[in-house]
C-alpha cells in the first residue's frame, strides 16, 4: 500500500514538471524578440564621418584573377598592369634585372676557369696531362680582374665549380622570381575584387536555449555580425 502511494506521488510529481516546463517553452517561444537589433557601424571613422573601408574599386565586373596570373606568366609584369597596379612592375623587373645580372657574372666567371680546366686534361684519355702536376702553376686570365693569375690545377677546378653552382643558383632564383610575381598579380586580384561595402552590422537578440538534462531553459544573448 505504501509502496502503491509513493509510486503515484512520483508519476503525479514528474507530470507536473513536465507541465511546467511545456509551459514555460510555449511562454518563451510567445516571446516577441526584437527585430534586427542594429548597432552603429564601429568600423565607421568618427572624425571624418566616413567609412575607412568603403573603396571604390577602378576594375571591371569581369576582372579576373586567373587572367592577372596568366598574363604575368605569359611576361613579367602584365598582371599588374592587368590589375592597374603599375608601382609594382618596377621592382619585379628589379628582381628579375639583378638576378639576370648576377646569372650573367656568374657566368662569365665560370669560363673563365673552365677553358684552363680542360686545357689541363687529355682529351683522348680524360686524365690530366703528365706535365702538370699538383704545385704546378697555370696561368688564367681572370676576365672580371682583368689580370692572369698563376693558379693550381685544384684551385682552378674548385673556383669552377664554385661558380657553376652559383650560376645554377641564379637560374633557380629567376624562376622563383618569374612564378611569384604570377602569385602576386592572382592574390591582388583577389583581393582587389574583395567586397569591402560599408554595410557592416551587428545584430543582438535573446536566446533561449533547452538542454535534456535541466527542466529549466537557459537564457543567453546571441551577437551576430552581418557584412553585405
Amino acid at each position: 500500500m505504501v509502496i502503491g502511494l509513493w509510486l503515484g506521488w512520483g508519476v503525479l510529481h514528474t507530470t507536473a514538471q513536465r507541465v511546467n516546463t511545456d509551459t514555460l517553452r510555449k511562454a518563451a517561444s510567445q516571446i516577441v524578440l526584437p527585430q534586427n537589433l542594429t548597432l552603429p557601424d564601429s568600423l565607421q571613422a568618427k572624425i571624418t564621418g566616413t567609412d575607412t573601408l568603403k573603396k571604390k574599386s577602378k576594375l571591371g565586373p569581369n576582372h579576373s584573377p586567373r587572367k592577372a596570373a596568366m598574363r604575368s606568366l605569359a611576361f613579367p609584369g602584365l598582371g599588374q598592369a592587368y590589375n592597374k597596379q603599375y608601382w609594382k612592375m618596377p621592382f619585379v623587373y628589379a628582381g628579375l634585372g639583378a638576378s639576370v645580372f648576377f646569372l650573367i657574372q656568374n657566368h662569365n666567371r665560370y669560363c673563365d676557369f673552365l677553358e684552363p680546366f680542360l686545357n689541363s686534361y687529355d682529351l683522348t684519355t680524360g686524365l690530366v696531362k703528365k706535365e702538370i702536376t699538383p704545385t704546378t702553376l697555370i696561368d688564367v686570365y681572370v676576365a672580371s680582374q682583368g689580370q692572369t693569375r698563376g693558379l693550381t690545377l685544384d684551385q682552378i677546378t674548385r673556383a669552377k665549380d664554385t661558380y657553376r653552382r652559383w650560376r645554377d643558383l641564379n637560374i633557380i632564383i629567376i624562376a622563383g622570381v618569374w612564378a611569384l610575381n604570377a602569385v602576386e598579380a592572382n592574390v591582388s586580384a583577389h583581393l582587389l575584387t574583395f567586397d569591402m561595402s560599408d554595410d557592416i552590422s551587428l545584430r543582438v537578440s535573446p536566446d533561449l536555449q533547452f538542454s535534456p538534462l535541466s527542466p529549466m531553459p537557459v537564457w543567453g544573448v546571441s551577437a551576430v555580425f552581418s557584412i553585405k
